[in-house]
């Protein structure tokens, strides 16, 4: 699972062999490895996967019990920072025009 789930990754992010294993500093050998079930990689690498593919470990390594509530939250924190700040900008406007909204419907529908 955890081979096939590397894999999946990988490819959905475009991403070779070669420029996988250089963007954790292994080599291409290493990832082909890690993808035929042949060795995994240490807890430090698997973190940097994580960050690299925008999941959480239990995602990463195909765990798919209980999540707490928190797990959402961190994984979009870590694609909130990768965002410039003018995109951030234009997030935090359209987030904070949805939350008027949604309140702002909400009082008018209770006759407030």
């Amino acid at each position: 699972m955890f081979a096939e789930r590397i894999k999946s990754l990988r490819l959905a992010h475009g991403l070779s062999q070669q420029s996988l294993g250089e963007k954790l500093g292994v080599s291409s050998v290493s990832v082909g490895k890690w993808e035929r079930g042949q060795t995994q990689p240490d807890i430090s690498t698997l973190t940097r996967l994580a960050d690299i593919f925008s999941t959480t470990l239990d995602d990463l390594c195909g765990h798919d019990g209980p999540v707490s509530d928190g797990t959402n939250i961190r994984v979009m924190t870590r694609a909130f920072r990768q965002l410039t700040p003018d995109e951030q900008e234009k997030y935090i406007a359209v987030g904070r025009a949805l939350f008027a909204h949604a309140f702002g419907q909400g009082e008018q529908g209770t006759g407030k």
